[in-house]
């Protein structure tokens, strides 16, 4: 069986100072989104699997919610399966429509469901925010019991181990955080959306699919992508494979000892079709160095740039500077 796994499009996801820019930023996700489509009928897999955050918001757009389910019906009509759980942005419950009762193709799981496929099962379920590790316990008490079946697992929860952000962040050792170091052998691999970054845990156990597009420049350190999994029997092999993401930079300046703001920023070569956070970290900034920025770079010339703080007399420390960490991931 030949399995894309995938997560985290945060349909609707906008960014800009323009309506233009907004409408861009949508529609460059859901080209994107098109595009993994494409590859997927390419490599003739047999089942693509959203691991969650499937909108931007728990309740999206009508438009936004008419175009993805387009985008997935049409793409059913190659003949393969699309099976989504809802993530944390989608209050754990995504939109039901039309589609979703009446095609067999599409199946959006609100609740723990089992997909069987002969002697692989699929078990996934929505976004769990009181009892996660009790949840994927009672899950691997139920497939220990079933040792004539092999299992794959997808979710939308944190694992311990798992890592993200320029100063690799590393949840561990938290009341919610998941561990299946003891998981039966018949749980194959677990698959996870929520963590942006894609990345392998747990003696490679425990998959990150990432997110196929950035959302945060939390993750400019990070590539964007797409799992593509082969199980054999007993055998999966995972292999991450990288999108092209949309242009995006921060320029962090030290303005401790500038006096004059305009001394350091009338130089700085901004390109305004890239995405750029201007980051003003050392010291406070003051109100009309604010008014002195939103003039310099007005909105229609400049719609992909923000500034960073957006309120004076609030001090910011540096994003990229920190020491980094050992941190598996893309």
């Amino acid at each position: 069986m030949r399995i894309l796994a995938l997560s985290d499009t945060h349909f609707g996801y906008e960014y800009g100072r323009t309506t233009e820019a907004k409408k861009e930023q949508i529609k460059w996700g859901f080209d994107v989104f098109s595009h993994v489509l494409d590859i997927a009928k390419k490599e003739e897999v047999d089942l693509v699997l959203h691991a969650g955050d499937v909108f931007n918001r728990s309740r999206p757009k009508k438009e936004i919610i008419s175009t993805a389910y387009s985008v997935i019906e049409d793409f059913v009509r190659s003949g393969i399966d699309f099976v989504a759980i809802p993530g944390n942005h989608d209050r754990s419950h995504l939109p039901e429509t039309l589609l979703t009762h009446l095609s067999k193709k599409i199946r959006f799981l609100n609740k723990l469901t089992e997909v069987k496929n002969e002697r692989l099962s699929i078990v996934g379920f929505p976004f769990e925010s009181q009892n996660p590790v009790q949840l994927f316990n009672k899950i691997q008490s139920i497939i220990q019991r079933n040792q004539n079946r092999n299992y794959i697992v997808f979710c939308h929860q944190l694992f311990d181990g798992a890592c993200f952000g320029p100063h690799n962040h590393i949840f561990t050792n938290r009341p919610d955080t998941i561990e299946t170091l003891n998981a039966p052998e018949n749980l194959l691999l677990t698959l996870s959306g929520h963590i942006h970054r894609s990345q392998s845990l747990q003696n490679d156990k425990v998959w990150y699919t990432g997110s196929i597009i950035r959302t945060s420049f939390m993750e400019l350190v990070e590539s964007k992508g797409f799992l593509m999994i082969d199980v054999e029997g007993d055998d999966v092999k995972v292999e991450f494979h990288k999108l092209p993401s949309y242009p995006m930079k921060v320029l962090e300046l030290d303005i401790i000892d500038t006096i004059y703001l305009s001394s350091i920023v009338d130089n700085l070569d901004i390109n305004p079709h890239v995405k750029t956070l201007l980051r003003l970290v050392g010291r406070q900034i003051s109100e009309n160095e604010l008014k002195y920025l939103w003039a310099k770079f007005p909105a229609k010339e400049f719609p992909l740039l923000r500034f960073s703080p957006r309120y004076p007399n609030y001090p910011l420390r540096a994003l990229f500077k920190s020491p980094q960490v050992a941190c598996r991931g893309y």
